[in-house]
């Protein structure tokens, strides 16, 4: 399967971390405000919006802050010997689409 031109258009890091949690717990620090409290090191006041939620195993939102650029987080949650191993790919694309969108206004027909 070769990347949609879209996924060519972004600039994206991936990492890999085990946690010594089961999926369900590592699920609910990223998917509540309060589990992101507790993990996020963040003084911002940072804004999601949450584009696809599948517990325990996937969840992908949208950030930002303030008027800064939107990114794409994705992450992928599985189970492994003694906890879980957590996949997380942020993405920026090139075009930013959020700010586009803010500051198109629509034209009565």
């Amino acid at each position: 399967m070769s990347p949609s031109p879209a996924v060519e258009d972004e600039q994206t890091v991936t990492r890999t971390l085990d946690v010594d949690a089961p999926p369900e717990d590592v699920y609910e620090a990223l998917a509540t405000e309060d589990g992101r409290d507790r993990w996020l090191d963040d003084d911002s006041e940072r804004e999601i919006h949450v584009e696809r939620a599948a517990a325990p195993h996937h969840l992908v939102w949208w950030w930002w802050s303030g008027d800064g650029p939107a990114t794409r987080v994705e992450f992928f949650v599985a189970a492994v010997p003694g906890g879980s191993r957590v996949v997380v790919t942020e993405s920026s694309p090139r075009l930013p689409i959020a700010a586009l969108a803010l500051a198109l206004t629509a034209v009565p027909a």
